[in-house]
């Protein structure tokens, strides 16, 4: 959950908040395969709903929100305008309990190595700045 723990250190770090008051979950996960007919494709796509929960935050909400809206801009290129969903507790006039969802895909490429298999996620290509050629018909 490569991406579960990069939103989590980049709120800590942007927010300067104690990692104890950030609760991070990964919910609704699912595993696809790629595997073929000859089973030689051993990597496989995680999916799952990135929960993170900011508890007794002394700030405005909408910090939490643009340091996330940087993040997904920097980590998730390709995700909707709208990727980010929320929810608001507020504890008192001075702290709230912020709750952020976000839907993440990994890509897990798998590889046999000298030490037996190297299992690690793939980044995310830059749709936007990928050039787009004409096809030829």
């Amino acid at each position: 959950m490569k991406k579960l723990q990069s939103a989590r250190d980049h709120l800590t770090a942007a927010l300067g908040v104690s990692g104890e008051n950030l609760l991070t979950f990964a919910e609704k996960g699912k595993v696809t395969s790629f595997q073929g007919a000859d089973h030689q494709n051993k990597d496989f796509q995680v999916s799952y709903t990135a929960h993170l929960v900011l508890t007794d935050f002394a700030a405005d909400p909408l910090t939490v929100f643009f340091v996330m809206v940087e993040w997904l801009a920097r980590e998730c290129p390709a995700a909707p305008a709208d990727a980010l969903r929320f929810h608001v507790d507020v504890i008192d006039s001075t702290k709230v309990d912020v709750s952020l969802l976000v839907e993440l895909t990994e890509t897990v490429t798998v590889r046999p190595s000298p030490a037996g298999t190297w299992i690690g996620a793939d980044t995310d290509a830059d749709v936007l700045k990928t050039p787009l050629f004409p096809l030829a018909i």
